[in-house]
């Protein structure tokens, strides 16, 4: 899914899309190590989504098979998004995901990510 760039009412989609992030993230507060450092990477914005994971349901990171990041030029300034899958083995029709995040790159805090609307949910920690 790709966020268009047309105007609305005079302001790009994609900058209405970042402000509505940016928006929440200050509103709902977020989840993250309590000495809040940035984030450099997908590969270290995937690690701090496993443990934030794996802490909410009390699981081994073992059970997360891998992170689905997508493109940073799909997804807003500032977060990188990220689906992480388990290592659920099944014939058929099944899905592996366990959830859509977003890491804050400033903080390290992770928040839930509505892929439907393609917008910021609550902190992760946090029950929908």
């Amino acid at each position: 899914m790709r966020l268009r760039s047309s105007f609305i009412g005079g302001v790009d989609s994609r900058a209405m899309a970042d402000i509505t992030v940016v928006l929440a993230a200050l509103m709902l507060g977020g989840t993250g190590p309590s000495d809040a450092q940035p984030v450099t990477d997908a590969d270290q914005a995937c690690a701090i989504a496993k443990a934030s994971l794996a802490r909410r349901r009390n699981v081994s990171e073992s059970v997360i098979a891998f992170c689905d990041v997508i493109p940073a030029d799909r997804g807003p300034r500032g977060y990188f998004i990220t689906a992480l899958h388990s290592r659920r083995q099944c014939e058929g029709i099944c899905s592996t995901n366990l959830g859509w995040f977003a890491v804050e790159e400033s903080t390290g805090r992770v928040f839930a990510w509505d892929v439907a609307d393609w917008t910021l949910g609550p902190p992760a920690n946090q029950n929908p």
